[in-house]
């Protein structure tokens, strides 16, 4: 009985330790999205047909955008190489700025926001 009181003393004070506000689990793990991922060809001349519904996780750091894509899925024309696309559900796009398969075997993609074309 002694223990078990222990442990809920010990967890209640562990409680009352926490802070009022607790990082976003975003920011460390990243958020799970659907994207389209158009890659150039290998002379970089021309769009190879894009790669719908490719399972990624978004992570954003200071205007900047990690694509992570597991290196299962990243193969053929989902592999987002330097200068190819990506769009999410929502339309927003994407430049990949660099691109690399890493040692986890998950392929990394640096974007940045594609700026927006004005029509004239």
């Amino acid at each position: 009985m002694r223990l078990i009181l222990s442990a809920l003393a010990l967890a209640f004070l562990g409680v009352l330790a926490m802070p009022d506000t607790l990082p976003a689990q975003d920011d460390k793990n990243g958020t799970a999205v659907k994207i389209t991922v158009k890659s150039w060809d290998a002379a970089g001349k021309q769009f190879l047909k894009p790669a719908e519904n490719v399972e990624a996780t978004k992570i954003e750091n200071e205007g900047r955008v990690l694509f992570k894509l597991s290196g299962k899925v990243a193969i053929g024309t989902a592999e987002p190489r330097t200068g190819s696309e990506i769009t999410e559900a929502d339309g927003t796009v994407y430049v990949v700025k660099k691109g690399n398969r890493g040692a986890d075997g998950k392929y990394s993609a640096f974007s940045e926001k594609k700026p927006v074309e004005k029509k004239p």
